[in-house]
């Protein structure tokens, strides 16, 4: 027998994923009388190994650099022959504490990614969120992170709690904003804009950052998906921040969509019931 794949493009010029096994079909005296070929789809194997090997690149090259940087501060403040000013110290602590805290997060959406994959997205915390507060709390503690960038509020007046879990949502706003951010890196303005009915609230995130085509659009939430470009190579991140975002907002019932074009910014929109059914 003989084992081949490879792919078949259809008439939309889309690709199927094929896997081909031919063996020959013998007479009663060991002739060839024909071949036989047995064809399988393989378009979702592939697209698992394709996954496998992105998420150990990806998390073998997010790991390394904090790893990197605390091993190698916690190795010179420990060195012998070495006395630190006081503010040197402080500094590289400080540096150990935020690499510490990135790795926390990259675990945090491992186990969550994994996790959904396996059980789906769990409220287990519904109450009263303030969404309008929690983004100008959000909006604050990016203030501090950036000098490049404008970053601005627009409620509508009255905007109402809603019931949701307060935990998952602010991951949601975090990760559009902390976006939003890290897709700008020529600065701008970030602007998040919130208006609402008396069925739903609507919550935007936009930029004037890079943007996305209209394939990028298309696939931009799916687990471990990145573009591919120049500054996301440049960028840190997993390609888990979106795929649970729009995970979080649909387990509550929502949607969330991205509106962008290249080279002119973005517009991240999620909308979310008022009530949880």
């Amino acid at each position: 027998t003989l084992y081949v794949e490879g792919d078949l493009q259809r008439s939309d010029n889309s690709l199927l994923s094929v896997g081909v096994t031919y063996a020959p079909l013998l007479d009663e005296h060991g002739a060839l009388k024909n071949v036989i070929a047995n064809v399988r789809d393989i378009t979702n194997f592939r697209q698992a190994q394709e996954l496998k090997s992105t998420f150990i690149s990806i998390v073998s090259h997010e790991l390394k650099t904090p790893v990197a940087l605390i091993k190698g501060y916690a190795g010179t403040l420990r060195r012998d022959d070495a006395h630190w000013d006081p503010s040197v110290i402080q500094e590289s602590l400080a540096v150990i504490e935020e690499e510490a805290d990135r790795l926390t997060g990259l675990i945090e959406n491992l186990l969550a990614a994994s996790k959904l994959q396996a059980e789906g997205m769990r409220l287990t915390n519904i109450g009263d969120v303030d969404l309008s507060m929690m983004v100008r709390r959000a909006i604050d503690r990016f203030k501090t992170q950036t000098q490049t960038h404008t970053l601005s509020v627009t409620f509508s007046p009255d905007f109402p709690t809603i019931q949701g879990d307060e935990v998952r949502l602010r991951q949601v706003i975090d990760n559009l904003i902390g976006n939003a951010l890290k897709y700008s890196p020529r600065g701008g303005k970030v602007s998040v804009r919130g208006q609402f009915d008396d069925q739903q609230v609507t919550v935007a995130v936009s930029d004037q950052g890079v943007g996305l085509t209209t394939d990028e659009q298309e696939r931009i939430f799916e687990r471990f998906y990145r573009v591919d470009d120049a500054l996301t190579r440049k960028t840190q991140g997993t390609g888990l921040g979106l795929y649970l975002a729009r995970a979080v907002v649909e387990a509550h019932g929502g949607q969330i969509s991205v509106q962008s074009e290249s080279g002119k910014g973005s517009t991240f929109t999620f909308v979310l019931p008022r009530e949880q059914t």
